[in-house]
């Protein structure tokens, strides 16, 4: 395999699965132009009737060799993708390759051994923990694994990188002509937003939607179109709500967590430095400490008697408390992270609160995108290096995390505010982590597109940013508290901080076999994953 340097010295495959591929250049390249794909599949006479069929049948559209995909938003209490790689196996098809977003631990053990006898020979999309630890071991050899955020995603279908013959998507309810939502139907089985799953409707050659319910009366209101979808499939139970949520959404509870305390406070301090909310301003913000940073913007909201323009995210029973209380006049859910009554409920009657899909969130071969009107967001990650490169995927080469829409908000945000730990570690087993090191052990953001490190106690800017709002921060940081450092000597401080959990251990030999590459939202490589080396 051949490898070149791209522009943040990392060496990266200038082809893939036998697809060529580019280097990364830069986050905002201006020669940046993609065609547009034209819709696969031939239009047929239509007259009303029923597409309601077996999962038998749509199988028995596919051939060795083909593309299938779907979609992730049931997270860990997905039910669909087992059931479908299961036929695969019981039909004997082999060579088959899946086109995800994230793949996670209930994937294991029935994914890898589907891989393993040969049913499907390559997925593409992020893999977390267990699907981790296979990937890093080799398992999904000699297929490379693409991980690339939401938007681009999207970004492959709309440009013809993906050609997919059976897109799955898995629903609570559809009507029996294709007409579906992720908001009524079973409660158990409620998702939300189902934007995550509407490029693969668009472009792929068949659409297939797997329903808890299907309804004999035309479905409103609905999040995919029957004008889209080529069959429908009942089962039993499509996911489980329970699934969908991302770590514990109480306050309280948040709060309770030091360091969340103390990271929320900075952010908010950097925030109110920057002076960057105010009336109409538009935001995002995480989970975790993020929904202390979430509550305090509504105080802030309170006080002043103005108004957010809109959030955008993973929602939140918060967001909306915040929108019906008229502290956000707008509210763009593009995933769930809460499908809680309150929230669902939101969606189906509130008048201000959209669905919105996840190429309108961030593609770029899209004419514009909703994460480039954001004025700040706040994102956290596992590690950053002295450029601000940063790196949410993989730490000492074992994987952690994914991309998400992280590399979206972080492009488009004017002002893009990455928090972490300084270090990390366990004093009863003596060994410490750096969380600002000199080289970060994979890109997942290039630094151009951070403006702002936070840490417990210290912050610093980064020198190259040209946000409009570093020049108030710059001014009034002091002021505000904020305790200023240079990127190295943050990196310094880290050091010494993870000095005091014990020794950190060297990072792992590698091989000279990548596992993964690491697209940027244009599609150009940011990183490669090497297996590590067998101890």
């Amino acid at each position: 395999m051949d490898f070149v340097k791209n522009s943040l010295g990392r060496r990266v495959p200038s082809s893939v699965n036998g697809v060529e591929k580019k280097p990364f250049r830069q986050a905002y390249d201006p020669d940046y132009s993609d065609p547009y794909a034209g819709r696969p599949g031939r239009s047929k006479m239509r007259c009303g009737m029923s597409k309601v069929t077996t999962l038998d049948e749509v199988i028995g559209l596919l051939r060795d060799g083909d593309w299938i995909s779907y979609p992730h938003y049931y997270r860990l209490g997905d039910h669909c993708l087992e059931m479908i790689v299961a036929k695969l196996r019981e039909k004997g098809l082999k060579d088959i390759k899946l086109l995800g977003n994230a793949f996670f631990d209930n994937c294991v053990p029935w994914l890898p051994e589907a891989i393993a006898d040969g049913t499907i020979t390559g997925i593409n999309g992020s893999c977390y923990r267990k699907m981790g630890e296979h990937l890093m071991a080799g398992d999904f050899l000699p297929w490379v694994v693409t991980g690339y955020g939401h938007g681009n995603r999207v970004r492959r279908f709309h440009t013809g990188e993906a050609r997919v013959k059976v897109a799955f998507g898995p629903v609570p309810i559809a009507d029996k002509w294709g007409n579906a939502n992720g908001l009524m139907g079973d409660p158990s089985s409620w998702v939300g937003p189902l934007g995550l799953f509407l490029a693969d409707t668009l472009w792929a050659e068949n659409v297939c939607l797997m329903a808890g319910d299907i309804s004999d009366n035309y479905l409103f209101p609905r999040s995919l179109s029957m004008v889209d979808v080529d069959y429908v499939v009942k089962v039993d139970n499509p996911g489980d709500a329970s699934g969908v949520g991302s770590g514990t959404l109480d306050i309280d509870r948040i709060r309770a967590n030091d360091f969340n305390s103390k990271i929320s406070g900075q952010v908010m301090k950097v925030m109110n430095a920057a002076e960057v909310i105010l009336d109409g301003f538009n935001f995002q913000v995480g989970s975790g400490a993020g929904l202390i940073v979430l509550d305090e913007i509504k105080k802030i909201l309170i006080e002043k008697k103005i108004q957010s323009g809109f959030s955008i995210g993973g929602c939140t029973s918060l967001h909306v408390e915040m929108l019906q209380e008229g502290l956000i006049r707008n509210l763009l859910h593009g995933q769930c992270f809460e499908p809680s009554e309150r929230v669902i409920k939101s969606m189906l009657f509130d008048h201000n609160h959209y669905e919105i899909s996840t190429g309108e969130y961030d593609d770029m071969a899209n004419r514009e995108n909703a994460v480039n009107m954001l004025d700040v967001s706040v994102l956290s990650t596992l590690e950053m290096d002295v450029d601000f490169n940063v790196n949410s995927i993989c730490a000492g080469g074992r994987i952690i995390g994914g991309i998400g829409g992280a590399q979206g908000v972080a492009a488009g945000s004017e002002l893009t505010i990455m928090f972490l730990p300084l270090a990390t570690g366990k004093k009863e087993s003596g060994k410490g982590f750096p969380r600002i090191v000199e080289s970060v052990y994979t890109v997942s953001v290039p630094g151009e597109c951070i403006d702002v490190a936070v840490t417990e106690e210290y912050v610093a800017f980064n020198p190259k940013s040209e946000s409009t709002y570093m020049d108030a921060l710059r001014k009034n940081a002091a002021a505000s508290g904020l305790r200023v450092v240079s990127i190295e000597e943050l990196r310094e401080l880290a050091k010494k901080a993870a000095a005091e959990f014990g020794s950190t251990p060297p990072l792992p030999e590698l091989t000279d076999e990548p596992v993964e590459v690491v697209e940027w939202r244009d599609g150009t490589i940011l990183d490669t994953i090497f297996k590590p080396a067998q101890k």
